[in-house]
């Protein structure tokens, strides 16, 4: 409830004081204009996502399905992904490496086997 008061009385003092500045200090009156515009432009961000952020959580929380829904949907999307991947052709190993040294081609072979 203090903090309730706290806030209350914050924001009257700001809006007073912004009033009483508007109307005395005429050259700050376009700076006052523009930071109220930009406050009222926040506020109105801040109420649509905050009605965005319910809409979302009512979908998710309030329905049966709504995993098995996503999970289909992500499957979807994966395989659209994977038609658009090309196929690696795969190339024959002597062809490939001829232009290597031996060394190097040893060296490789050792390194791969390794990693398998």
């Amino acid at each position: 409830m203090l903090i309730a008061v706290f806030f209350s009385l914050f924001f009257i003092g700001i809006f007073g004081w912004t009033i009483t500045t508007y109307l005395v200090k005429e050259d700050s009156q376009n700076s006052i204009k523009e930071e109220i515009t930009n406050l009222v432009d926040i506020c109105k961000m801040f109420f649509v996502s905050l009605k965005s952020l319910v809409g979302v959580l009512v979908k998710h929380s309030f329905s049966s399905n709504s995993v098995e829904s996503t999970s289909a949907v992500s499957k979807g999307i994966d395989e659209q992904l994977l038609k658009m991947v090309q196929p690696v052709e795969e190339v024959e190993e002597d062809t490939a490496l001829s232009s290597f040294s031996p060394e190097l081609i040893e060296v490789i072979t050792e390194e791969e086997e390794k990693v398998a």
